[in-house]
């Protein structure tokens, strides 16, 4: 089945950041979100306009600011994607980090207003980054399979239960400028070379482990990983801000020691990036 053929259309979010090759290959549409650096607003996508995010970040003395799409930018994508099939499944970013859960549900009803054939949902996938990326990802897959609009939704259902995301901060400096952290921590980290393991997942959120060296942290994330999926299939996204070596390293790792269906590097996206600085890496996996 092709993707002019499916039955559901799959919406997204950039903060997912997809690469532009999955996005064209399982016909995703993605809402656009907006960053501003240094006076500099750029609208995020497959174009790379933001490719060079950490690189000024580094350089930057003020905070980032970040934007959801707005319903306009929703509505557009939702319009494209209503041209190619009856139904449309949108999966958003968690509710709890941003406005798109609810930009999308605005531009869902504008656009049953507009068509009232078409069947909408938006799905709160009650995480981000990678996770989300895996969730959209089996959502779409399943939509290309030319599954029915329940099973592209119990297909998201099912990754959103069972991802995790675990990421390494190198610093805690961004966090702290963004007011996140007490200047205190930022301080104890700094001294003692800490480099924080956090987990964004839906039933947990907040630092696992505070190793005192990047391999150590390295090591903690894999010893999740090969407790979580045991043996069985993974999917995994690694994930990095500007640190794509230590990205390789982790992404060589998991080739070699999981049996993976699916295996990719994204960048972290500055969404989220923006409070956690340059340096981070990490990963999303969930095991069949």
């Amino acid at each position: 089945m092709t993707v002019e053929n499916t039955l559901v259309s799959v919406v997204t979010d950039s903060a997912a950041a997809l690469s532009p090759e999955l996005i064209a290959e399982l016909g995703i549409f993605v809402s656009r979100m907006e960053i501003t650096i240094n006076g500099r607003t750029y609208a995020d996508g497959a174009g790379g306009d933001i490719d060079d995010f950490y690189s000024e970040l580094k350089r930057s003395t003020e905070t980032p600011t970040t934007s959801a799409p707005k319903p306009a930018e929703y509505l557009e994508q939702y319009r494209a994607a209503a041209d190619r099939a009856p139904n449309i499944f949108c999966v958003s970013l968690s509710a709890r980090l941003s406005a798109a859960y609810d930009s999308a549900k605005v531009a869902a009803e504008m656009l049953e207003l507009e068509r009232p054939g078409t069947k909408i949902t938006v799905f709160d996938s009650e995480t981000a980054a990678g996770s989300q990326a895996l969730i959209a990802l089996a959502a779409a897959r399943a939509a290309c399979a030319g599954k029915s609009f329940f099973d592209v939704e119990q297909s998201a259902r099912e990754v959103a239960g069972k991802v995790r995301l675990l990421a390494i901060l190198d610093t805690l400096r961004f966090i702290h400028r963004s007011g996140r952290v007490p200047k205190i921590a930022l301080w104890a980290t700094s001294a003692l070379n800490i480099k924080p393991v956090m987990e964004y997942s839906v039933e947990k959120i907040g630092a696992i482990a505070r190793p005192r060296s990047i391999n150590k942290a390295l090591r903690r994330l894999q010893v999740e990983m090969l407790k979580d999926i045991d043996g069985r299939v993974a999917h995994v996204n690694v994930m990095h801000a500007g640190s794509a070596e230590r990205a390789a390293e982790l992404e060589h790792w998991a080739s070699q020691n999981l049996q993976c269906a699916e295996l990719f590097v994204t960048q972290f996206h500055p969404f989220m990036g923006a409070h956690t600085g340059p340096g981070l890496v990490g990963a999303s996996w969930w095991a069949e």
